[in-house]
């Protein structure tokens, strides 16, 4: 098995949940030790630097996923296919490639770069509470940060929720790379780069799919070349953009949406108490079928019956009617 395959079968094989990651904290700080990174944490997040650059580029991840902490987590791989089965009660499980598989990307960019930032959040899943919580200070000396959170294998996603996360520069290099590996600009929904950006971190971001597929559903799957795909590209984003004011303040879609617009109810979703998102936690049943009797809006984040969302073809992402209407809106 080659290290690659070897670090992200490990990787995917830790459990981690919303509010219980500590088995992923834990695994990074050893990784980043033996990496020879420096990095302190923060709000329950962690911040890694190697090297030493004017301007550095920067990888995000987030380290919890949705699953439960079951009695047991098997990776099992299938010509090419690497899925979660529990051999416990001999089933399926989710395998948390949202966003283990980010993690994993991270962890090998600072392994193959020189000079890199990189930041690991908590609690993405339960309304971006580590990135909402973000050290704003880290980031000053950042020219770009990407993302590998979103399902599939061919977005490039440069406006999230609402917001635009990079400039036309930033937009105009990058295109390119994304043309070689079969990537293309897109719409999305919330992850930790839109938190990010509406805390006003200037510099350009993007959230990138990166090869897992039902996402937050008990038959989750990643496809290692789809996963190999983009960690080359991130590299690819890495060593060949150029040192540029990459710089840009984020404006949402439309300043007249009213409260129940994407850019303002983010903020009211992070509010929610620790207690809320536990019962919730507690209720969801993976293991029905097609995996949900109820699920979450990828726009906001509210849980609603599943009967209840639909597919916004512009962000790829099951949402309410209340934000499929603002994601359509044109």
């Amino acid at each position: 098995m080659d290290n690659r395959k070897h670090k992200l079968i490990e990787v995917l094989s830790i459990q981690s949940e919303s509010y219980n990651q500590y088995r992923m904290f834990a695994y990074i700080i050893r990784e980043l030790n033996r990496l020879g990174c420096t990095y302190y944490t923060h709000d329950g997040n962690i911040y890694a630097t190697k090297g030493n650059a004017d301007k550095f580029p920067c990888v995000v991840s987030h380290m919890d996923t949705v699953h439960d902490i079951g009695e047991d987590l098997t990776v099992l791989e299938i010509d090419g296919v690497l899925t979660g089965f529990n051999c416990y009660t001999m089933t399926q499980s989710g395998i948390g490639g949202d966003d283990k598989v980010g993690v994993f990307v991270c962890l090998q960019a600072l392994d193959k770069c020189d000079n890199i930032k990189a930041v690991f959040f908590r609690d993405e899943e339960v309304g971006c509470g580590g990135s909402y919580q973000a050290d704003k200070d880290f980031f000053t000396d950042c020219k770009f940060v990407l993302q590998c959170d979103r399902r599939g294998n061919t977005d490039f996603v440069i406006n999230a929720s609402g917001y635009e996360l990079s400039n036309s520069l930033f937009q105009d290099d990058v295109l390119p790379i994304l043309t070689k590996y079969g990537y293309s600009f897109s719409d999305g929904a919330m992850t930790d780069v839109m938190a990010l950006k509406s805390l006003g971190i200037p510099c350009s971001m993007a959230n990138i799919s990166c090869g897992y597929y039902n996402p937050h559903m008990y038959n989750e799957y990643v496809v290692i070349s789809d996963v190999y795909n983009v960690l080359d590209m991130v590299l690819d984003i890495i060593h060949e953009l150029p040192n540029k004011d990459y710089s840009f303040v984020s404006k949402t879609k439309s300043t007249n949406y009213n409260s129940r617009s994407i850019g303002y109810h983010i903020p009211r979703v992070n509010t929610k108490s620790a207690s809320y998102w536990d019962d919730w936690y507690e209720t969801y049943d993976y293991n029905k079928s097609f995996g949900v009797t109820d699920s979450f809006c990828e726009g906001c984040g509210v849980t609603h019956n599943s009967e209840d969302l639909r597919l916004a073809a512009d962000v790829n992402a099951m949402v309410c009617k209340d934000c499929f209407d603002l994601f359509e809106f044109k």
